[in-house]
């Protein structure tokens, strides 16, 4: 199966399984949109390449909206925090509501690390030189786990460095702390063991 068509065919499923069925993580509806929405823009990424000059403006708005949107992918890997409202108590015996939740955000979070593989394909294909591809790689990684931090910690959505951007940058530097680099430095690492468990293996075997 194509792996756009998996990866929309998953996002249908998953949105019909939340709308139709109870859970306590309906919040996942919107989370994995902009998740997959940020997906998306990543399958444009090849048709904004810069060719000519006058190219340049369009190109460069294109792949800022990209990278603004592109944090949601993984941030939904953190929503694994919402299981602390459940104790688990399995030595007593199953909770069915337990363990249907548990059913019900992990494969979200498996649906977008799904996602953000396939989003590092697409990057990673921009790029021939291997060195090249690495540092931005990682430098895309880094951004996203502050981007991360941001909507965590912070409570900012992509949608406010459009309309407060003032007041992000301003809070942003105020965070900045000993717990703000572990925070973004723990991020980036399994980002980038995402990349090397999906998509370095694969392109190793190719080459």
């Amino acid at each position: 199966m194509h792996e756009r068509f998996k990866a929309r065919a998953a996002f249908a499923g998953y949105m019909a399984l939340l709308v139709m069925f109870e859970s306590d993580y309906s919040f996942m509806i919107f989370n994995i949109f902009l998740a997959f929405a940020a997906l998306e823009l990543s399958f444009l990424l090849p048709l904004f390449a810069i060719r000519k000059k006058s190219e340049i403006p369009l190109s460069v708005a294109f792949y800022l909206v990209f990278i603004l949107l592109s944090p949601n992918v993984f941030y939904v890997v953190t929503d694994l925090i919402h299981l602390n409202i459940f104790n688990f108590h399995y030595l007593q015996g199953m909770s069915r509501r337990e363990w249907w939740n548990f059913t019900v955000l992990l494969c979200g979070v498996l649906l977008a690390v799904f996602y953000y593989a396939l989003m590092l394909n697409q990057i990673s294909g921009l790029f021939r030189n291997g060195k090249v591809r690495i540092a931005v790689l990682i430098g895309f990684m880094a951004l996203g786990s502050v981007g991360i931090y941001m909507g965590r910690f912070l409570r900012f959505h992509s949608i406010h460095l459009f309309t407060e951007p003032f007041s992000i940058f301003a809070r942003l530097l105020d965070a900045i702390n000993l717990d703000f680099a572990l925070f973004v430095g723990w991020m980036t690492l399994l980002q980038f063991l995402t990349y090397w468990l999906f998509l370095d293996r694969r392109r190793c075997t190719h080459d």
